[in-house]
Protein backbone atom coordinates (compact mmCIF):
# COMPACT_ATOMS: atom_id res chain seq x y z
CA UNK A 1 0.00 0.00 0.00
CA UNK A 2 1.14 3.32 -0.96
CA UNK A 3 1.32 6.47 1.37
CA UNK A 4 0.93 9.92 0.14
CA UNK A 5 3.90 11.55 1.25
CA UNK A 6 1.75 14.82 1.87
CA UNK A 7 -0.70 12.68 4.34
CA UNK A 8 2.32 11.28 5.91
CA UNK A 9 3.87 14.63 6.51
CA UNK A 10 0.70 16.12 7.91
CA UNK A 11 0.23 12.93 10.38
CA UNK A 12 4.18 13.27 11.62
CA UNK A 13 3.54 17.04 12.41
CA UNK A 14 -0.09 16.35 13.97
CA UNK A 15 2.19 13.91 16.39
CA UNK A 16 5.52 16.41 16.19
CA UNK A 17 3.46 19.09 17.65
CA UNK A 18 1.79 17.49 20.29
CA UNK A 19 -1.71 19.00 19.29
CA UNK A 20 -0.12 21.89 18.44
CA UNK A 21 -1.63 25.16 16.66
CA UNK A 22 0.55 25.20 13.75
CA UNK A 23 1.44 28.70 12.36
CA UNK A 24 0.55 29.31 9.00
CA UNK A 25 1.36 31.77 5.73
CA UNK A 26 -0.27 34.25 5.45
CA UNK A 27 -2.17 35.66 1.90
CA UNK A 28 -3.29 39.20 1.06
CA UNK A 29 -6.20 39.28 -1.48
CA UNK A 30 -8.09 42.11 -2.07
CA UNK A 31 -9.03 43.28 1.31
CA UNK A 32 -8.61 39.91 3.45
CA UNK A 33 -5.66 38.81 5.12
CA UNK A 34 -5.95 34.93 5.25
CA UNK A 35 -4.05 32.28 6.96
CA UNK A 36 -3.03 29.27 4.35
CA UNK A 37 -3.43 25.51 4.39
CA UNK A 38 -0.95 25.34 2.40
CA UNK A 39 3.04 26.09 2.25
CA UNK A 40 4.22 27.70 -1.61
CA UNK A 41 6.94 27.77 -1.25
CA UNK A 42 7.82 24.20 -0.42
CA UNK A 43 6.35 23.83 -4.04
CA UNK A 44 9.64 25.16 -5.39
CA UNK A 45 12.08 22.25 -7.50
CA UNK A 46 14.74 23.87 -5.43
CA UNK A 47 13.01 23.92 -1.71
CA UNK A 48 15.82 21.77 -0.20
CA UNK A 49 18.29 24.22 -0.89
CA UNK A 50 16.37 27.47 -0.25
CA UNK A 51 15.29 25.99 3.23
CA UNK A 52 19.40 26.02 4.02
CA UNK A 53 19.37 29.39 2.87
CA UNK A 54 16.16 30.83 5.29
CA UNK A 55 17.39 28.75 7.92
CA UNK A 56 20.80 29.87 8.25
CA UNK A 57 19.33 33.77 7.55
CA UNK A 58 16.80 34.19 10.23
CA UNK A 59 19.43 32.79 12.60
CA UNK A 60 22.10 35.32 11.36
CA UNK A 61 19.26 37.92 11.14
CA UNK A 62 18.23 37.41 14.64
CA UNK A 63 21.76 37.39 15.93
CA UNK A 64 22.51 40.81 14.56
CA UNK A 65 19.09 42.06 16.21
CA UNK A 66 19.47 40.28 19.72
CA UNK A 67 23.45 40.09 20.44
CA UNK A 68 23.51 39.92 23.86
CA UNK A 69 21.42 36.61 23.95
CA UNK A 70 23.70 35.03 22.36
CA UNK A 71 26.62 36.02 24.18
CA UNK A 72 24.97 35.16 27.24
CA UNK A 73 24.02 31.84 25.43
CA UNK A 74 20.24 32.70 26.27
CA UNK A 75 19.24 31.62 22.59
CA UNK A 76 15.51 31.11 22.27
CA UNK A 77 14.57 27.72 19.84
CA UNK A 78 13.71 29.40 16.41
CA UNK A 79 12.16 26.28 15.72
CA UNK A 80 9.14 25.60 17.72
CA UNK A 81 6.82 22.91 18.40
CA UNK A 82 3.97 25.78 16.89
CA UNK A 83 6.21 26.50 14.06
CA UNK A 84 8.26 23.73 12.79
CA UNK A 85 9.19 24.89 9.70
CA UNK A 86 10.67 27.65 11.51
CA UNK A 87 9.96 30.79 9.37
CA UNK A 88 6.39 32.33 8.00
CA UNK A 89 5.76 33.58 4.27
CA UNK A 90 3.78 36.27 3.09
CA UNK A 91 1.91 36.03 -0.17
CA UNK A 92 0.03 38.99 -1.77
CA UNK A 93 -1.92 38.57 -5.06
CA UNK A 94 -1.73 41.76 -7.26
CA UNK A 95 -3.55 42.18 -10.73
CA UNK A 96 -4.32 37.57 -10.66
CA UNK A 97 -0.55 36.89 -10.21
CA UNK A 98 0.38 36.06 -6.39
CA UNK A 99 4.09 37.38 -5.07
CA UNK A 100 5.95 36.70 -2.35
CA UNK A 101 6.74 39.62 -0.09
CA UNK A 102 7.91 38.80 2.93
CA UNK A 103 9.90 35.92 5.05
CA UNK A 104 10.15 36.32 8.82
CA UNK A 105 10.71 34.12 12.06
CA UNK A 106 7.90 32.52 13.65
CA UNK A 107 8.76 33.58 17.47
CA UNK A 108 9.52 37.41 15.86
CA UNK A 109 8.37 39.65 12.91
CA UNK A 110 11.35 41.89 13.30
CA UNK A 111 12.88 38.84 12.08
CA UNK A 112 12.84 39.67 8.78
CA UNK A 113 14.77 37.93 5.70
CA UNK A 114 16.09 40.14 2.83
CA UNK A 115 14.38 38.24 -0.54
CA UNK A 116 16.92 39.60 -2.76
CA UNK A 117 19.76 37.92 -1.19
CA UNK A 118 17.93 34.61 -0.92
CA UNK A 119 16.48 34.40 -4.39
CA UNK A 120 18.45 37.55 -5.94
CA UNK A 121 17.61 36.28 -9.55
CA UNK A 122 13.68 36.32 -9.21
CA UNK A 123 13.74 39.77 -7.02
CA UNK A 124 11.88 42.49 -8.75
CA UNK A 125 11.04 45.69 -6.76
CA UNK A 126 10.51 44.29 -3.93
CA UNK A 127 8.29 41.13 -4.81
CA UNK A 128 8.97 37.87 -6.59
CA UNK A 129 6.75 36.10 -8.91
CA UNK A 130 5.45 32.98 -7.64
CA UNK A 131 5.05 30.91 -10.76
CA UNK A 132 6.01 27.87 -9.51
CA UNK A 133 2.84 28.06 -8.12
CA UNK A 134 0.38 25.27 -9.98
CA UNK A 135 -2.42 23.75 -8.58
CA UNK A 136 -4.76 24.50 -5.21
CA UNK A 137 -4.20 26.73 -2.06
CA UNK A 138 -6.36 26.71 0.46
CA UNK A 139 -7.22 28.98 2.98
CA UNK A 140 -9.70 28.16 6.10
CA UNK A 141 -12.56 31.09 6.73
CA UNK A 142 -14.64 31.83 9.75
CA UNK A 143 -14.86 29.02 12.58
CA UNK A 144 -12.91 25.97 13.46
CA UNK A 145 -15.57 23.30 13.22
CA UNK A 146 -13.67 21.01 15.34
CA UNK A 147 -13.07 21.22 19.46
CA UNK A 148 -9.56 20.74 18.57
CA UNK A 149 -8.14 23.18 16.66
CA UNK A 150 -4.91 21.31 15.75
CA UNK A 151 -2.80 21.49 12.58
CA UNK A 152 -3.43 22.16 8.34
CA UNK A 153 -6.31 19.39 8.75
CA UNK A 154 -8.22 21.50 10.69
CA UNK A 155 -12.06 21.99 9.36
CA UNK A 156 -13.23 25.28 9.12
CA UNK A 157 -17.30 26.89 8.57
CA UNK A 158 -15.76 28.09 4.68
CA UNK A 159 -12.99 26.83 2.73
CA UNK A 160 -11.50 28.88 -0.22
CA UNK A 161 -10.11 27.24 -2.72
CA UNK A 162 -7.45 29.26 -5.09
CA UNK A 163 -6.67 27.37 -7.83
CA UNK A 164 -3.34 29.10 -9.96
CA UNK A 165 -1.33 27.95 -13.48
CA UNK A 166 2.43 29.28 -13.21
CA UNK A 167 1.76 31.89 -10.23
CA UNK A 168 -1.77 32.82 -12.24
CA UNK A 169 -4.88 32.62 -10.46
CA UNK A 170 -7.46 30.46 -13.17
CA UNK A 171 -9.95 29.92 -10.74
CA UNK A 172 -11.38 30.17 -7.12
CA UNK A 173 -13.83 29.00 -5.30
CA UNK A 174 -15.51 29.38 -1.45
CA UNK A 175 -17.13 25.92 0.10
CA UNK A 176 -19.23 25.56 3.36
CA UNK A 177 -18.27 22.78 5.33
CA UNK A 178 -20.60 21.80 8.62
CA UNK A 179 -20.95 19.43 11.14
CA UNK A 180 -23.67 17.12 11.07
CA UNK A 181 -23.43 14.83 13.67
CA UNK A 182 -20.48 15.03 16.93
CA UNK A 183 -19.06 11.99 18.63
CA UNK A 184 -19.39 11.86 22.42
CA UNK A 185 -15.82 12.18 22.84
CA UNK A 186 -16.47 15.39 20.73
CA UNK A 187 -19.65 16.62 22.93
CA UNK A 188 -17.60 16.52 26.20
CA UNK A 189 -14.60 18.06 24.76
CA UNK A 190 -11.91 16.66 26.87
CA UNK A 191 -9.54 14.70 24.66
CA UNK A 192 -8.13 12.76 28.11
CA UNK A 193 -11.59 10.64 28.20
CA UNK A 194 -10.79 9.54 24.70
CA UNK A 195 -7.23 8.77 25.48
CA UNK A 196 -8.23 6.96 28.64
CA UNK A 197 -10.75 5.26 26.20
CA UNK A 198 -8.39 4.10 23.66
CA UNK A 199 -5.36 3.07 26.18
CA UNK A 200 -7.55 1.47 28.81
CA UNK A 201 -8.85 -0.87 25.91
CA UNK A 202 -5.51 -2.03 24.77
CA UNK A 203 -4.42 -5.81 25.44
CA UNK A 204 -1.13 -4.84 27.00
CA UNK A 205 -0.36 -8.11 28.11
CA UNK A 206 -0.47 -9.78 24.80
CA UNK A 207 2.11 -6.81 23.27
CA UNK A 208 5.81 -7.82 23.59
CA UNK A 209 8.47 -5.83 25.65
CA UNK A 210 8.91 -2.77 24.47
CA UNK A 211 12.56 -2.37 25.40
CA UNK A 212 12.68 1.29 25.66
CA UNK A 213 10.93 1.80 22.03
CA UNK A 214 8.34 3.89 20.88
CA UNK A 215 5.36 2.22 18.21
CA UNK A 216 3.53 4.91 16.51
CA UNK A 217 0.73 2.83 14.70
CA UNK A 218 -1.94 4.89 12.87
CA UNK A 219 -5.35 4.00 11.58
CA UNK A 220 -7.26 6.04 8.60
CA UNK A 221 -11.41 5.54 9.28
CA UNK A 222 -13.85 6.40 6.81
CA UNK A 223 -17.29 7.30 9.00
CA UNK A 224 -20.80 6.53 7.38
CA UNK A 225 -23.69 8.99 8.10
CA UNK A 226 -24.58 8.11 11.59
CA UNK A 227 -20.80 8.30 12.97
CA UNK A 228 -20.07 4.75 12.59
CA UNK A 229 -16.94 2.97 11.11
CA UNK A 230 -17.36 2.49 7.56
CA UNK A 231 -14.24 1.24 6.91
CA UNK A 232 -10.70 1.08 7.60
CA UNK A 233 -9.09 2.94 4.84
CA UNK A 234 -5.45 2.85 5.73
CA UNK A 235 -3.02 1.70 8.55
CA UNK A 236 0.67 1.26 9.19
CA UNK A 237 3.07 1.64 12.10
CA UNK A 238 6.63 3.12 12.79
CA UNK A 239 9.33 3.16 15.24
CA UNK A 240 9.60 6.38 16.54
CA UNK A 241 13.23 6.48 16.68
CA UNK A 242 13.70 5.10 13.23
CA UNK A 243 12.49 5.52 10.00
CA UNK A 244 11.16 2.05 8.83
CA UNK A 245 6.88 2.10 7.83
CA UNK A 246 5.04 -0.72 8.45
CA UNK A 247 2.28 -1.24 6.31
CA UNK A 248 1.17 -5.17 6.68
CA UNK A 249 -1.87 -6.04 8.43
CA UNK A 250 -0.88 -8.82 10.02
CA UNK A 251 1.60 -6.22 12.01
CA UNK A 252 0.94 -7.32 15.95
CA UNK A 253 0.87 -3.75 16.17
CA UNK A 254 -1.35 -2.51 13.49
CA UNK A 255 -3.79 -5.31 14.17
CA UNK A 256 -4.50 -4.11 18.04
CA UNK A 257 -4.34 -0.80 16.95
CA UNK A 258 -7.07 -1.87 14.08
CA UNK A 259 -9.36 -3.46 16.81
CA UNK A 260 -9.27 -0.54 19.35
CA UNK A 261 -10.42 1.15 16.22
CA UNK A 262 -13.59 -0.89 15.94
CA UNK A 263 -14.11 -0.26 19.41
CA UNK A 264 -14.94 3.63 19.34
CA UNK A 265 -18.49 3.62 19.54
CA UNK A 266 -18.82 6.71 16.99
CA UNK A 267 -16.65 9.18 15.52
CA UNK A 268 -17.55 12.82 14.17
CA UNK A 269 -19.40 13.19 10.84
CA UNK A 270 -18.03 16.44 9.15
CA UNK A 271 -18.36 17.14 5.40
CA UNK A 272 -15.69 19.37 3.80
CA UNK A 273 -16.29 20.52 0.22
CA UNK A 274 -19.30 17.83 0.36
CA UNK A 275 -17.77 14.78 1.24
CA UNK A 276 -17.50 12.96 5.08
CA UNK A 277 -13.98 13.67 5.99
CA UNK A 278 -12.10 10.63 7.08
CA UNK A 279 -10.42 10.66 10.41
CA UNK A 280 -7.75 9.38 11.85
CA UNK A 281 -6.50 7.31 14.65
CA UNK A 282 -3.06 7.49 15.80
CA UNK A 283 -1.95 5.21 19.17
CA UNK A 284 1.92 5.34 20.88
CA UNK A 285 2.63 1.97 22.19
CA UNK A 286 5.42 2.17 24.85
CA UNK A 287 6.20 1.06 28.06
CA UNK A 288 5.01 4.86 29.85
CA UNK A 289 1.67 4.01 28.55
CA UNK A 290 1.61 0.55 29.28
CA UNK A 291 2.11 1.69 33.50
CA UNK A 292 0.14 4.55 32.86
CA UNK A 293 -2.84 2.84 31.76
CA UNK A 294 -2.74 -0.36 32.96
CA UNK A 295 -2.70 0.91 37.08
Amino acid sequence: MKIALSLLACILLSISVKATYQARDILIWNTDTLSLFSNPLELRSDWKELYKKISIAIENEDKRLYPKKYEKKEVEVLFSTACWRGYIAEWEIINSQIYLNNIYACQDKNVRIDLKKILPKEFNNGLIFANWINGKLRAPKGVCLEWLNLDYNSIYEKELVLEFKNGILTEFKTFSNSIEKKSNFSKDKNPNNFLNFVYSHIHWDKLPDFKNKHIQTFVGIQPNREGKLDSIIWEYTYLLDESGIITDRNNLFIKEAIRIAELIPDWDVIYQRGLIVKRSLMIIFDENNRVKYTK
